[in-house]
């Protein structure tokens, strides 16, 4: 996590006061969009010259010095080494040890049948983005009527939870143990959602059941609900409602009609396990939107940046650098634009999405956001993209990288501080995991998956969640599909 600022000094000049009332559409300049590719980074290459002499006092001590030397090497290789001195003849510091390089070709390791292929989708609920967790040597999938449990080294599975009802949201992360999901008690096309359940990944068993409470009575949800977990409570959030409960057993612990003056309600939140940030929209027809970065130990506000007018907060892809998803008011069906926040809660630079990126797959590490941008076909029928690097300072473009292969790939996260993409399986090529250079993009390949499963690892992977656990690749459908199978995991 990014510490604090240090403090100002004593003769600084005064802060830019917040603009708290600018529409987007009557800025005096276009906000900063790609700009020119950066210059290429790397450096010279390097090398020494130079040989060193050895004097004698006579035939024999060279004789003696070359079979000392001849029986050295000889060692040394035997042992899987080379002699250790530099070309200036100084003596090599403390080696370490040869490293096995790391397999780069998998196998297909399990596949799971889709329950779903030949059921009728109105009868099993209407399909809700699922959620993934990791948990107990476990991977566990929310469906739309359970939780069910996989084990990651051979694909049986260990436990399944049914739900009451039909499946609307899940919390991305658990708070330890425990997750909570969201259902509809009454509707199979998974409106009305109102019942909270809280799961023990551990035990595979359902910890407790609350209703939702309501303020309205006329309302029957909290509209377009959300689930965040955080040190220990469960925190609900719509565009009508919001309210906190106790993660061991559902007590409700907050339940309030507003959140800020002007009936400002909280919608969204997100966190990293350590830093709070929280989403709040104002009455309706009013327009107004603000983001709170929240104190975790006191539940106080640290700032407050207001949204630009013209701009809907749809998503927060980082928070520690804080960075937000917006859609224009006229385009609300898109995520047009993201956001930089700075340490102080000001805004640093717009970056234009439109053609461009794809902020559904944005990932951020320091100050950079990597997208992928939208596929393309190829003269061979084939569909690409590329992942742009872009700078959250000012909104400039780094650099574009095809990561190392003409097909469509996916940021999924980081190995170190390298972009981790997953490359889709083409015909007759197994899908790829890369890492990318951050300096330029450049492309390594750390994972190949199998030309033989290369058919049905595209079909679930197409519109489908791809995860890397601890060296292991799985891939879950879409809900709703009618593919053979579910999921498939490599290794």
């Amino acid at each position: 996590m990014t510490q604090p600022p240090p403090p100002m000094p004593p003769h600084q000049p005064p802060r830019t006061p917040q603009i708290w009332d600018t529409d987007i559409n009557q800025r005096s300049s276009a906000p900063p969009g790609f700009g020119p590719p950066p210059p290429v980074f790397g450096g010279g290459d390097t090398g020494g010259g130079g040989s060193g002499g050895n004097g004698g006092s006579g035939r024999v001590r060279r004789k003696a010095l070359l079979i000392v030397l001849a029986l050295a090497l000889i060692a040394g290789l035997g042992a899987g080494g080379w002699l250790l001195w530099g070309r200036t003849g100084e003596k090599p510091g403390p080696q370490a040890k040869p490293t096995a390089p790391a397999r780069v070709d998998t196998r297909l390791d399990w596949l799971v049948r889709n329950p779903d292929k030949d059921k009728d989708a109105e009868a099993n609920g209407t399909p809700k983005k699922p959620v993934t967790w990791f948990a107990h040597g476990n991977a566990i999938r929310t469906r739309a009527r359970d939780i069910t449990a996989y084990d990651v080294r051979k694909g049986t599975e260990r436990w399944s939870i049914p739900l009451p009802g039909v499946l609307c949201a899940a919390a991305r992360k658990p708070d330890g143990d425990t997750v909570a999901v969201l259902y509809s008690k009454t509707s199979k096309t998974g409106d009305d959602c109102n019942s909270l359940m809280a799961v023990d990944l551990g035990s595979g068993r359902k910890k407790w059941d609350a209703p939702l409470p309501l303020n309205n009575p006329l309302n029957t949800d909290y509209g377009d609900p959300q689930i965040l977990m955080f040190r220990g409570k469960v925190k609900v959030m719509g565009s009508s409602e919001s309210a906190t409960f106790a993660a061991d057993d559902g007590r409700v612990l907050d339940h309030p009609k507003l959140r800020v003056s002007d009936n400002c309600m909280e919608h969204r939140a997100s966190t990293d396990g350590k830093t709070l940030l929280s989403v709040l929209g104002c009455s309706l027809g009013d327009g107004r939107a603000f983001v709170q970065r929240i104190d975790p130990e006191t539940g106080k506000e640290v700032w407050t940046w207001k949204v630009p007018d013209g701009l809907e907060v749809r998503g927060v892809p980082s928070v520690d650098p804080v960075v937000v998803s917006v859609s224009r008011r006229d385009r609300s069906d898109e995520i047009t634009d993201l956001i930089s926040i700075s340490p102080e809660g000001r805004t640093r630079a717009i970056i234009s999405l439109t053609g461009n990126g794809n902020a559904f797959d944005a990932i951020v590490r320091g100050d950079t956001v990597y997208l992928s941008s939208q596929g393309q076909e190829t003269a061979d029928h084939t569909q690409e993209n590329r992942i742009i690097a872009i700078d959250l300072a000012n909104g400039e473009k780094r650099w574009e990288s095809k990561a190392g292969g003409n097909r469509v790939s996916t940021p999924l996260g980081f190995v170190g501080d390298r972009p981790l993409v997953y490359q889709i399986a083409q015909s007759g090529e197994g899908g790829k995991l890369v890492t990318l250079d951050p300096r330029d993009g450049a492309a390594a390949v750390i994972k190949r998956m199998p030309a033989e499963s290369a058919e049905e690892e595209r079909n679930v992977a197409f519109m489908g969640q791809v995860y890397f656990e601890d060296d292991r690749l799985f891939i879950f459908g879409e809900p709703g599909n009618r593919n053979e199978h579910l999921a498939l995991s490599f290794a």
